[in-house]
Protein backbone atom coordinates (compact mmCIF):
# COMPACT_ATOMS: atom_id res chain seq x y z
CA UNK A 1 0.00 0.00 0.00
CA UNK A 2 1.64 3.55 -1.10
CA UNK A 3 2.01 5.97 1.54
CA UNK A 4 -0.84 8.31 0.23
CA UNK A 5 -3.13 5.77 0.65
CA UNK A 6 -2.39 4.36 4.04
CA UNK A 7 -2.91 7.67 5.23
CA UNK A 8 -6.12 9.21 3.51
CA UNK A 9 -4.27 11.52 2.44
CA UNK A 10 -5.75 13.02 -1.48
CA UNK A 11 -4.45 11.36 -4.68
CA UNK A 12 -5.11 12.49 -8.31
CA UNK A 13 -8.44 11.27 -9.57
CA UNK A 14 -9.65 9.92 -12.90
CA UNK A 15 -9.58 13.84 -13.82
CA UNK A 16 -6.24 15.04 -12.69
CA UNK A 17 -8.64 16.33 -9.77
CA UNK A 18 -7.18 15.21 -6.09
CA UNK A 19 -9.78 12.99 -4.44
CA UNK A 20 -9.45 11.75 -0.71
CA UNK A 21 -8.88 8.11 0.01
CA UNK A 22 -12.35 7.45 1.02
CA UNK A 23 -13.55 9.02 -2.18
CA UNK A 24 -11.29 6.92 -4.05
CA UNK A 25 -12.37 3.71 -3.16
CA UNK A 26 -16.07 4.40 -3.34
CA UNK A 27 -15.67 5.82 -6.77
CA UNK A 28 -13.66 2.38 -7.79
CA UNK A 29 -16.42 0.63 -6.16
CA UNK A 30 -19.42 2.50 -8.01
CA UNK A 31 -17.36 2.21 -11.58
CA UNK A 32 -17.29 -1.79 -10.44
CA UNK A 33 -20.88 -2.01 -10.18
CA UNK A 34 -21.67 0.08 -13.59
CA UNK A 35 -19.69 -2.66 -15.62
CA UNK A 36 -21.02 -5.96 -13.88
CA UNK A 37 -24.81 -3.73 -14.44
CA UNK A 38 -24.35 -3.08 -18.02
CA UNK A 39 -22.44 -6.10 -18.66
CA UNK A 40 -25.60 -8.22 -17.50
CA UNK A 41 -28.07 -5.71 -19.97
CA UNK A 42 -25.58 -6.13 -23.07
CA UNK A 43 -27.13 -8.29 -25.79
CA UNK A 44 -25.35 -11.48 -26.37
CA UNK A 45 -22.78 -11.17 -28.60
CA UNK A 46 -23.45 -11.20 -32.04
CA UNK A 47 -23.20 -14.35 -34.25
CA UNK A 48 -24.93 -15.42 -37.72
CA UNK A 49 -24.74 -17.54 -40.53
CA UNK A 50 -20.99 -16.76 -40.63
CA UNK A 51 -19.92 -16.78 -37.06
CA UNK A 52 -20.81 -19.34 -34.44
CA UNK A 53 -23.29 -18.83 -31.42
CA UNK A 54 -21.11 -20.52 -28.39
CA UNK A 55 -23.31 -22.03 -25.48
CA UNK A 56 -21.42 -23.79 -22.39
CA UNK A 57 -22.26 -27.29 -24.60
CA UNK A 58 -21.69 -26.66 -27.74
CA UNK A 59 -21.87 -24.00 -30.66
CA UNK A 60 -24.38 -23.03 -33.52
CA UNK A 61 -25.02 -20.88 -36.54
CA UNK A 62 -27.89 -18.09 -37.19
CA UNK A 63 -29.54 -17.03 -40.58
CA UNK A 64 -32.61 -14.81 -39.38
CA UNK A 65 -35.32 -13.20 -42.11
CA UNK A 66 -35.44 -9.89 -43.51
CA UNK A 67 -37.77 -8.99 -40.97
CA UNK A 68 -39.59 -10.18 -37.53
CA UNK A 69 -39.04 -13.70 -38.14
CA UNK A 70 -42.35 -15.93 -37.93
CA UNK A 71 -40.76 -18.93 -37.16
CA UNK A 72 -37.69 -21.13 -37.28
CA UNK A 73 -36.62 -24.40 -38.48
CA UNK A 74 -33.85 -26.06 -35.84
CA UNK A 75 -32.06 -28.44 -38.66
CA UNK A 76 -29.26 -30.69 -37.23
CA UNK A 77 -26.64 -31.57 -40.16
CA UNK A 78 -25.92 -35.03 -41.20
CA UNK A 79 -22.51 -37.53 -40.25
CA UNK A 80 -19.34 -35.55 -41.03
CA UNK A 81 -21.41 -32.34 -41.42
CA UNK A 82 -21.40 -28.97 -39.72
CA UNK A 83 -23.47 -25.80 -39.26
CA UNK A 84 -21.06 -24.03 -41.73
CA UNK A 85 -22.70 -26.64 -44.41
CA UNK A 86 -26.77 -25.91 -43.79
CA UNK A 87 -26.09 -22.68 -43.70
CA UNK A 88 -24.38 -22.80 -47.34
CA UNK A 89 -27.13 -24.60 -48.90
CA UNK A 90 -28.54 -21.41 -49.85
CA UNK A 91 -31.80 -23.08 -51.57
CA UNK A 92 -33.06 -23.78 -47.99
CA UNK A 93 -31.84 -20.57 -46.70
CA UNK A 94 -33.98 -18.48 -49.68
CA UNK A 95 -37.05 -20.99 -49.13
CA UNK A 96 -37.10 -20.23 -44.89
CA UNK A 97 -36.43 -17.01 -45.57
CA UNK A 98 -38.65 -16.13 -47.82
CA UNK A 99 -41.46 -17.21 -45.17
CA UNK A 100 -40.33 -15.51 -42.66
CA UNK A 101 -38.42 -18.55 -41.22
CA UNK A 102 -35.31 -17.93 -39.37
CA UNK A 103 -32.82 -20.83 -40.03
CA UNK A 104 -31.24 -22.50 -36.73
CA UNK A 105 -28.26 -24.99 -37.32
CA UNK A 106 -26.51 -26.68 -34.25
CA UNK A 107 -23.02 -28.12 -34.20
CA UNK A 108 -23.01 -32.34 -33.64
CA UNK A 109 -19.42 -33.53 -32.12
CA UNK A 110 -17.05 -36.09 -33.06
CA UNK A 111 -17.76 -39.37 -31.26
CA UNK A 112 -14.11 -39.87 -30.41
CA UNK A 113 -11.04 -37.32 -30.80
CA UNK A 114 -10.39 -37.69 -34.74
CA UNK A 115 -13.39 -38.29 -35.68
CA UNK A 116 -16.33 -36.75 -38.26
CA UNK A 117 -19.01 -34.98 -36.32
CA UNK A 118 -21.63 -36.92 -35.22
CA UNK A 119 -24.99 -36.87 -33.51
CA UNK A 120 -25.44 -38.60 -30.11
CA UNK A 121 -28.62 -40.58 -31.44
CA UNK A 122 -28.51 -43.82 -29.59
CA UNK A 123 -27.54 -41.89 -26.30
CA UNK A 124 -24.59 -42.58 -25.82
CA UNK A 125 -23.96 -41.77 -21.47
CA UNK A 126 -20.29 -41.69 -22.40
CA UNK A 127 -21.31 -38.91 -24.70
CA UNK A 128 -22.63 -35.11 -24.96
CA UNK A 129 -26.34 -35.29 -23.68
CA UNK A 130 -27.56 -33.77 -27.35
CA UNK A 131 -31.12 -33.83 -25.96
CA UNK A 132 -30.02 -31.58 -23.99
CA UNK A 133 -27.79 -29.09 -25.94
CA UNK A 134 -30.20 -28.96 -28.93
CA UNK A 135 -32.87 -27.87 -26.70
CA UNK A 136 -30.19 -24.87 -24.89
CA UNK A 137 -29.85 -24.21 -28.39
CA UNK A 138 -33.35 -23.12 -29.52
CA UNK A 139 -33.81 -21.50 -26.02
CA UNK A 140 -31.01 -19.50 -26.76
CA UNK A 141 -32.03 -19.22 -30.36
CA UNK A 142 -35.35 -18.06 -29.65
CA UNK A 143 -34.09 -15.28 -27.09
CA UNK A 144 -32.00 -13.75 -30.10
CA UNK A 145 -34.90 -14.03 -32.38
CA UNK A 146 -37.92 -13.30 -29.85
CA UNK A 147 -39.20 -16.78 -30.83
CA UNK A 148 -41.19 -19.13 -28.29
CA UNK A 149 -40.00 -22.58 -29.03
CA UNK A 150 -43.74 -23.23 -29.99
CA UNK A 151 -42.75 -21.29 -33.48
CA UNK A 152 -39.84 -23.68 -33.87
CA UNK A 153 -39.79 -27.06 -36.19
CA UNK A 154 -37.16 -29.50 -35.15
CA UNK A 155 -35.57 -30.87 -38.35
CA UNK A 156 -32.81 -32.75 -39.48
CA UNK A 157 -31.27 -34.95 -42.52
CA UNK A 158 -29.58 -38.36 -41.98
CA UNK A 159 -27.95 -38.61 -38.97
CA UNK A 160 -29.69 -35.82 -38.28
CA UNK A 161 -32.59 -37.12 -39.13
CA UNK A 162 -31.69 -39.84 -36.31
CA UNK A 163 -31.35 -37.24 -33.84
CA UNK A 164 -34.90 -35.45 -34.70
CA UNK A 165 -36.46 -39.03 -33.97
CA UNK A 166 -35.09 -39.58 -30.40
CA UNK A 167 -36.52 -36.39 -29.51
CA UNK A 168 -39.83 -36.93 -30.81
CA UNK A 169 -39.68 -40.40 -29.27
CA UNK A 170 -38.25 -39.40 -25.63
CA UNK A 171 -38.86 -36.16 -25.42
CA UNK A 172 -41.92 -35.24 -27.62
CA UNK A 173 -43.25 -31.98 -26.28
CA UNK A 174 -39.66 -30.50 -26.68
CA UNK A 175 -40.79 -29.23 -30.38
CA UNK A 176 -44.30 -28.35 -31.26
CA UNK A 177 -43.42 -30.72 -34.77
CA UNK A 178 -40.94 -32.89 -36.25
CA UNK A 179 -39.41 -33.24 -39.71
CA UNK A 180 -36.49 -35.92 -40.30
CA UNK A 181 -34.83 -36.61 -43.91
CA UNK A 182 -33.40 -39.65 -44.88
CA UNK A 183 -32.88 -40.73 -41.07
CA UNK A 184 -34.82 -43.46 -39.01
CA UNK A 185 -34.10 -44.95 -35.69
CA UNK A 186 -31.30 -47.14 -34.58
CA UNK A 187 -32.26 -51.12 -33.73
CA UNK A 188 -33.54 -52.10 -31.57
CA UNK A 189 -36.44 -49.45 -31.39
CA UNK A 190 -37.63 -48.88 -28.35
CA UNK A 191 -40.21 -50.48 -26.86
CA UNK A 192 -42.30 -47.02 -26.87
CA UNK A 193 -41.91 -43.08 -27.38
CA UNK A 194 -44.15 -40.66 -25.68
CA UNK A 195 -46.80 -38.82 -27.28
CA UNK A 196 -48.78 -37.72 -29.21
CA UNK A 197 -46.53 -35.66 -31.37
CA UNK A 198 -46.75 -34.29 -34.97
CA UNK A 199 -43.95 -35.60 -36.63
CA UNK A 200 -43.63 -35.59 -41.05
CA UNK A 201 -40.64 -37.77 -41.98
CA UNK A 202 -39.57 -37.81 -45.87
CA UNK A 203 -37.76 -40.20 -47.45
CA UNK A 204 -36.04 -41.19 -50.80
CA UNK A 205 -37.80 -44.19 -52.49
CA UNK A 206 -33.82 -45.25 -54.29
CA UNK A 207 -32.29 -44.13 -51.09
CA UNK A 208 -29.07 -46.85 -50.66
CA UNK A 209 -27.17 -45.19 -47.35
CA UNK A 210 -30.56 -45.34 -45.50
CA UNK A 211 -32.97 -47.50 -46.51
CA UNK A 212 -36.39 -47.60 -46.26
CA UNK A 213 -35.26 -50.93 -44.44
CA UNK A 214 -32.22 -49.74 -43.07
CA UNK A 215 -29.10 -51.70 -42.70
CA UNK A 216 -26.01 -52.52 -41.10
CA UNK A 217 -23.02 -50.01 -40.50
CA UNK A 218 -19.43 -49.70 -38.98
CA UNK A 219 -18.88 -53.59 -39.43
CA UNK A 220 -22.38 -54.33 -37.90
CA UNK A 221 -21.71 -52.51 -34.43
CA UNK A 222 -24.77 -50.32 -35.40
CA UNK A 223 -28.20 -51.27 -37.51
CA UNK A 224 -30.32 -48.78 -38.90
CA UNK A 225 -34.04 -49.27 -38.05
CA UNK A 226 -36.97 -50.42 -40.02
CA UNK A 227 -38.72 -47.09 -41.15
CA UNK A 228 -41.88 -48.64 -41.23
CA UNK A 229 -41.50 -50.22 -38.13
CA UNK A 230 -40.40 -46.88 -36.35
CA UNK A 231 -43.63 -45.24 -38.32
CA UNK A 232 -46.54 -47.93 -36.66
CA UNK A 233 -44.09 -46.96 -33.31
CA UNK A 234 -45.61 -43.13 -33.50
CA UNK A 235 -48.89 -44.25 -34.26
CA UNK A 236 -49.27 -46.14 -30.85
CA UNK A 237 -47.47 -42.99 -29.28
CA UNK A 238 -50.06 -40.74 -31.16
CA UNK A 239 -52.67 -43.41 -30.30
CA UNK A 240 -53.78 -42.87 -33.89
CA UNK A 241 -56.99 -45.14 -34.42
CA UNK A 242 -55.23 -47.85 -36.99
CA UNK A 243 -52.27 -49.04 -39.09
CA UNK A 244 -54.06 -48.21 -42.80
CA UNK A 245 -53.43 -44.44 -43.33
CA UNK A 246 -56.12 -41.63 -42.95
CA UNK A 247 -55.45 -40.82 -46.15
CA UNK A 248 -53.04 -41.55 -49.36
CA UNK A 249 -52.43 -40.05 -52.54
CA UNK A 250 -49.91 -38.56 -54.67
CA UNK A 251 -48.37 -34.89 -55.23
CA UNK A 252 -46.94 -34.93 -58.43
CA UNK A 253 -43.50 -37.77 -57.88
CA UNK A 254 -44.39 -37.57 -54.38
CA UNK A 255 -46.12 -40.42 -52.52
CA UNK A 256 -47.82 -38.89 -49.55
CA UNK A 257 -49.57 -40.66 -46.47
CA UNK A 258 -51.15 -39.28 -43.56
CA UNK A 259 -52.67 -40.57 -39.93
CA UNK A 260 -54.98 -38.02 -38.49
CA UNK A 261 -57.13 -39.88 -36.27
CA UNK A 262 -55.11 -39.84 -33.61
CA UNK A 263 -55.22 -38.34 -29.98
CA UNK A 264 -55.33 -34.47 -29.74
CA UNK A 265 -51.83 -33.24 -30.97
CA UNK A 266 -50.80 -36.55 -32.58
CA UNK A 267 -50.52 -36.35 -36.81
CA UNK A 268 -48.26 -38.92 -38.87
CA UNK A 269 -47.37 -38.68 -42.32
CA UNK A 270 -45.04 -40.38 -44.21
CA UNK A 271 -43.79 -38.65 -47.93
CA UNK A 272 -41.71 -40.80 -50.50
CA UNK A 273 -39.54 -39.19 -53.21
CA UNK A 274 -38.15 -40.96 -56.39
CA UNK A 275 -34.61 -39.73 -55.60
CA UNK A 276 -31.79 -41.08 -53.06
CA UNK A 277 -30.14 -39.70 -49.75
CA UNK A 278 -30.96 -35.91 -50.18
CA UNK A 279 -33.40 -32.72 -49.00
CA UNK A 280 -35.96 -32.77 -51.99
CA UNK A 281 -36.20 -29.39 -53.48
CA UNK A 282 -39.78 -29.56 -52.37
CA UNK A 283 -39.42 -30.29 -48.58
CA UNK A 284 -39.21 -26.68 -47.78
CA UNK A 285 -42.65 -25.37 -48.87
CA UNK A 286 -43.59 -29.07 -48.14
CA UNK A 287 -43.09 -29.36 -44.51
CA UNK A 288 -44.05 -25.82 -43.39
CA UNK A 289 -47.17 -25.74 -45.10
CA UNK A 290 -48.04 -29.01 -43.11
CA UNK A 291 -46.08 -27.04 -39.67
CA UNK A 292 -48.50 -24.27 -40.13
CA UNK A 293 -51.37 -25.55 -40.76
CA UNK A 294 -51.84 -28.23 -37.64
CA UNK A 295 -53.40 -30.77 -37.74
CA UNK A 296 -55.61 -31.57 -40.67
CA UNK A 297 -52.92 -30.05 -42.63
CA UNK A 298 -52.87 -28.36 -45.96
CA UNK A 299 -51.01 -31.18 -47.30
CA UNK A 300 -54.61 -33.30 -48.45
CA UNK A 301 -55.17 -35.19 -51.65
CA UNK A 302 -56.02 -32.96 -54.84
CA UNK A 303 -59.70 -33.89 -54.40
CA UNK A 304 -60.04 -32.45 -51.05
CA UNK A 305 -61.07 -28.70 -50.61
CA UNK A 306 -57.90 -26.67 -49.62
CA UNK A 307 -56.97 -23.06 -48.31
CA UNK A 308 -53.29 -22.94 -48.63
Amino acid sequence: MDSAAASGASSPGPEGVAMPGSARRYAACLGLAIALALAAAAPARACGAETDCTLPMGSYRLAAPPGPPRGAVVFLHGYGGAPAGVMANGALRAALAARGYALVAPAALPAAPGRPAAWNSTGDPRRRDDAAFILSVAEDAGRRLGLARGRMLLAGFSGGGMMVWRLACRSGDAFPAYAPVAGVPWRPLPADCLGPVRLLHMHGWTDRVVPLEGRAVAGGALVQGDLFAALALMRRAAGCAGDAPDAAWLRGALMLRRWDSCRPGGEIMLVLHPGGHLVPPEWPALVLDWFEAGSGSCLRPATAASTC
